[in-house]
């Protein structure tokens, strides 16, 4: 398909802007009913693995471990991930090891900002730890995508 012609796709994502974007919306208003992110969480395979992974490969600092309220067998943990902002975790050890399959309520990937310095650093630790990634633009404007033991995909990026 040539860059040129118009899909409806481009159609649908222009009339999206259009109804959506920020100049449509009262100015000082504020329809945010949230501070922000306290936490995502997910589901791993092994507790241990997964905090060695993300506090040895992408430098994030576990902050809390405690009991799953809702399955006595599971651990819920608590990784800083900057920001103000914190990535969880729990283990089902009573439940199996099935994946989930990428579909409508499943996360696609978790991006984490960083700055050129820190996205070069990343680049290292995965190259130093032989960890698969793709760049995506440069460091100085791009992003690393690479996948944890559970092959949940990461993207550390300097923004576009």
């Amino acid at each position: 398909m040539s860059n040129l012609q118009i899909t409806d796709y481009d159609i649908k994502r222009s009339a999206l802007v259009k109804k959506y974007k920020p100049s449509n919306q009262p100015v000082g208003s504020s329809t945010v009913h949230t501070g922000g992110v306290d936490h995502l969480a997910l589901i791993c395979s092994d507790i241990e693995q997964t905090i060695e992974f993300y506090t040895s490969v992408v430098g994030m600092t576990l902050s809390k471990i405690i009991p799953n309220r809702d399955e006595p067998s599971s651990t819920h943990i608590f990784l800083d991930m900057g920001g103000g902002n914190f990535l969880a975790f729990f283990d089902f050890p009573n439940k199996g090891s099935g994946k989930t399959v990428r579909g409508i309520g499943s996360m696609h990937h978790l991006a984490l900002k960083a700055t050129a310095e820190q996205l070069m650093q990343m680049i290292e630790v995965l190259k130093a730890r032989a960890i698969e990634y793709d760049l995506n633009g440069t460091v100085s404007k791009g992003s690393v995508y690479f996948r944890d033991p559970d092959g949940i995909l990461l993207e550390v990026t300097t923004g576009y």
